[in-house]
This record gives structure tokens, sequence and C-alpha cells, in this order.
């Protein structure tokens, strides 16, 4: 019973595999050599094409989510919980800039995105 499952290659698939296999090998160590390389840029890039204006109209725990907090914006958007906001805060934030605007009450509180993704280790 444990012969019924004897394979035989020939010396020209046994090739064509290992070249499929090490051609694949390259292309995801390329790939990961890639985001290694260019993690920071992404993320800059990311942070910087942000646009938010809007206002917190809900704090909640999320129960799809891990009851993670998460907010919920006026323009209907929900995301989880970066800043200890309170509802009522307006959000603004321009494209290409790093500094989210928190609007408190009397207040203007500056949340610099770039600091909090070095202060978790995201940029180096």
């Amino acid at each position: 019973m444990e012969d019924d499952f004897n394979i035989e290659v020939d010396k020209s698939s046994k090739k064509t595999i290992i070249l499929f296999i090490v051609f694949f090998g390259c292309i995801l160590l390329s790939t990961i050599a890639y985001l290694i390389i260019n993690s920071n840029e992404l993320v800059k890039e990311k942070i910087l094409s942000i646009e938010r204006n809007t206002k917190v109209i809900d704090i909640y725990n999320n129960k799809k989510e891990h009851n993670f907090l998460y907010v919920k914006y006026s323009n209907g958007t929900q995301k989880i919980l970066e800043f200890s906001y309170q509802i009522g805060d307006s959000v603004s934030k321009k494209k290409g800039d790093s500094i989210e605007y928190i609007f408190r009450k009397d207040s203007i509180i500056k949340y610099n995105l770039f600091e909090e993704s070095r202060k978790y280790g995201v940029l180096k």
C-alpha cells in the first residue's frame, strides 16, 4: 500500500521544476528587499496623501475587531482610534502636510503623524 504513491520524474522535468522554484524564489526575495528598502518612503507617501476635514461624532468599541476603540467621523468613515480624540473634536489635515490639527473647544492641538510613526518604529 505504501508503494502506490510513487511519482517518477524524468531529468528534464526536474530541471523545469528547479528552474521554476528558483525563478519564484528570486521574485519573492526581490519583492521583500524592495519593501524593506522603500518602506519609509511608502509610509511617508501614505501619510502625506491623507486629507481629512471632519468632526468626531462617536468613539466606540468595535466588537467585530476584537473590541479595539474606533472613531466615527461625521463624513461616515470609521477607523481605529490613533489619537485620544473626544466626541465633538474637529479634525483637519491637508494633503501634503504631516500635521493633523484637532480643534477642541478653545484650543488647537497639533498631531504630527510623522513623529507618531517614528515613535512606534514605523518610520526611521
